[in-house]
């Protein structure tokens, strides 16, 4: 029987897919030098009914322009041709050779083993287990995040043009053969017109529209089940794909956790820290919580995802040390000469030795100095930790004095993008963090705590709320969108302070106030509040008339004075 030949074009070589929505071939363009293989779609539309073949081919031909400008992109096929023929719908695509996830992931068979041989115990065994879910090929980290680059390279660009893919799963995804790059194939949009679970409804105009939830179980969020798609959901599903790779098990095959309905994957996978706080922030149950955009996700994992535990101990310190430094620099100083000054006061006075003993007498005064000196050498540390200031990080030019007010703090120009920030808090030292922020964007600053630690946090500024993350990306109990709390550290790890506004395109300048203390001995938790329009700190403000000091002057803490020494001179 020969090849059959569409428009008189492409030749039908081997039928690679089947579905509800119709078939799709490997084909020959006849009208090309050496006829170059290509991929043909055929979209059948699932009712005869002529309102419905008339909704399809509008949708049909508002698709394949859609696919006309996605294919500028290298990593998705280019439309080659659209047309209609005998009522039925038919895409031509760029032919992507390579290998999909799926298949790479794809265990293989197992053998066949002889049970007739096999003891009885070991049958029982096999028998037990022949309805666990199987578990596929896992991939490792450092594959996982070039995946999750490739794919979100991709989705920066769909999304710029307005488009949502909606079906983001394995089988998707082609690591094409020249580059082993990953290619984005079968557009969710384009199945609208023929997915089998399609109806065909009337608005009150009587005009006809079509009703249908696309995506794959497991892959697909709870809003894209609704029929309400947003841009994250296609981050969700990538999310999905990712924790495929890391364990070896399908969505469906892994447990949720009843009271709230995230996944739990942790404990099947070997995956950093990093990583798994971002994996784990893309597939919120709630689309809310989650990355709001391709751009935040690649923030998180250049943040968090690629650098060792090391790399990132060594970043979060440099974040604050300079200003550290030069903040304390001042106070050193300061304290050192009034440490000096009221040690000397102390010393007993030496009575004038004669003309024959002057060595001696600058022997035992250089003693002397040199008890001082190590006097003030363990009396200055302490004297520093009982007069820390606040100290305002990214700000080193800033003079640092206990109490700093919103009106003479510098902030940082605003940005309507996100911003995330890891800092190193000191225990029992406070830390502001002046900033501003446009609209609804989301900025997060990550801490290093440990088990026995208090987290203390605070927000000023009009129409911002404050909710805290532990490593899991679990917002911790009484620390949801509140305006200030202070929460227990039971675990060690990285917990992470999310600031977000409102939205609207008003700049909102805030401070976030964050503190780590010890908690040896219970303290009362302070119990977070949660106004409806919440309003700024109010911050001691100087009277008018009252001069502004340029630098504060630590007050030094009462030190011991030295021992008293005394010194006998033999007159010789």
């Amino acid at each position: 029987m020969p090849a059959k030949v569409l428009d008189g074009r492409y030749k039908l070589i081997k039928q690679i897919g089947a579905g509800g929505f119709g078939h799709t071939f490997i084909a020959r363009d006849m009208r090309r030098p050496g006829s170059p293989p290509c991929v043909v779609k055929q979209l059948k539309p699932a009712s005869d009914d002529p309102n419905f073949i008339r909704e399809a081919r509008r949708l049909f031909n508002t698709e394949a322009e859609t696919l006309e400008k996605l294919g500028r992109h290298d990593q998705i096929p280019q439309l080659l041709a659209y047309f209609e023929e005998d009522k039925q719908f038919f895409l031509v695509q760029e032919f992507v050779e390579g290998r999909s996830l799926h298949d790479e992931l794809k265990a293989p068979l197992p053998e066949v083993s002889d049970l007739d041989n096999e003891p009885q115990d070991r049958i029982l065994a096999e028998l037990a287990n022949i309805d666990a879910p199987v578990r596929d090929k896992q991939l490792n980290e450092v594959e996982v995040i070039q995946i999750l680059k490739d794919v979100l390279d991709v989705l920066e660009f769909v999304h710029s043009e307005g488009v949502i893919h909606r079906d983001i799963k394995p089988d998707n995804l082609i690591r094409r053969k020249k580059d082993r790059k990953i290619v984005l194939i079968d557009f969710g949009a384009v199945r609208a017109m023929q997915d089998a679970n399609t109806q065909l409804t009337a608005n009150e105009k009587g005009e006809s529209r079509f009703t249908v939830t696309i995506g794959t179980p497991g892959y697909m969020p709870s809003e894209q089940c609704a029929g309400r798609p947003t841009y994250n959901s296609d981050i969700y599903a990538l999310g999905m794909v990712a924790i495929k790779a890391l364990t070896g098990y399908g969505p469906t095959d892994l447990p949720t956790d009843p009271a709230t309905g995230e996944l739990v994957w942790r404990d099947k996978a070997q995956v950093s820290n990093g990583l798994a706080m971002v994996i784990t922030r893309m597939v919120r149950y709630h689309y809310t919580q989650r990355y709001q955009s391709v751009r935040e996700v690649n923030q998180g994992i250049s943040t968090f995802a690629t650098m060792t535990e090391v790399e990132r101990q060594a970043t979060t310190s440099k974040i604050v040390r300079s200003t550290i430094l030069t903040g304390t620099d001042s106070l050193a100083k300061s304290n050192a000469a009034t440490s000096y000054k009221s040690s000397s006061q102390n010393r007993r006075t030496v009575p004038a030795p004669s003309a024959s003993s002057n060595s001696g007498v600058l022997f035992l005064f250089g003693g002397l100095l040199a008890v001082v000196a190590v006097i003030a050498a363990f009396a200055l540390p302490s004297m520093m930790r009982n007069n820390q200031p606040a100290v305002i990080v990214n700000n080193p030019a800033i003079p640092v004095t206990k109490t700093i007010s919103p009106e003479s703090s510098p902030v940082s120009t605003a940005t309507n993008t996100s911003v995330s920030q890891a800092v190193n808090l000191e225990v029992n030292k406070d830390f502001l963090f002046p900033n501003k922020i446009v609209g609804d964007v989301t900025h997060t600053y990550t801490i290093q705590a440990k088990s026995g630690q208090s987290l203390s946090t605070a927000i000023t500024g009009s129409g911002l709320l404050l909710t805290i993350l532990n490593d899991q990306g679990v917002p911790l109990p009484n620390a949801v969108n509140v305006i200030n709390t202070d929460v227990p550290i039971t675990s060690d790890g990285a917990y992470v302070v999310q600031i977000k506004g409102i939205g609207g395109t008003s700049e909102i300048p805030y401070q976030l106030k964050l503190s780590l203390k010890e908690t040896a001995i219970a303290q009362p938790t302070s119990t977070p509040t949660n106004p409806p329009f919440p309003s700024p700190l109010v911050s001691p403000t100087p009277t008018s008339g009252t001069p502004i000091p340029s630098s504060p002057t630590p007050v030094a803490t009462p030190t011991p004075p030295p021992p008293q020494i005394e010194i006998k001179v033999r007159n010789r």
